[in-house]
Parts: C-alpha cells; structure tokens; sequence
C-alpha cells in the first residue's frame, strides 16, 4: 500500500501541528466536517481508546522538522505502512 500525496501531507502537517487547511485535496472543510458526522457509530470512541502516541517521539520528530531534517516521501511511506503491518500482526 502506497500513502497518497494527501495522507503524506496531512501526516506532515500534523507533525508541524498545523491547522488543517480549509479546503484540502478538492475537498471543502464544510464537506469534511459533514463527513464525519456520517462516520459508523463508536468509531471515534474506537480511536480515542488507542494509546496516543509517544510525546518523546513525536517531539524528536517535530525537532527534526524544525532543523529541516524532514523525513522524504519514501520514509514517511515506509513508517506508515510498516505502522499498519505492526497493528495487523497485534
């Protein structure tokens, strides 16, 4: 599975604690919020019942950001995916 160009940039984003742009991927913010109030019920609950990321690592990774040592596409495509083999094999 290949990130698309969206999640890498949302991915980055969120590592430089940005706002969500209003209008992202052709997609208005008002859609995207209409969208999530159409989301299957508990699945949010689901979420936030997962352990939240390690602080420590998300703060290394906002330094590295910040010396701009960003992770290429390719990293970030590996990380994300090698995250989604782990939780399958849990």
């Amino acid at each position: 599975m290949q990130p698309t160009e969206v999640q890498v940039e949302r991915t980055l984003a969120a590592l430089r604690d940005e706002p969500v742009p209003e209008r992202h991927g052709g997609i208005p913010r008002s859609t995207l919020d209409l969208m999530l109030n159409e989301l299957p019920d508990g699945l949010l609950e689901s979420l936030e019942a997962k352990p939240a990321p390690r602080g420590d690592r998300v703060q290394e990774v906002r330094d590295r950001i910040e010396h701009g040592d960003e992770p290429s596409d390719d990293e970030l495509a590996n990380r994300i995916v090698g995250r989604l083999v782990c939780d399958r094999l849990r």
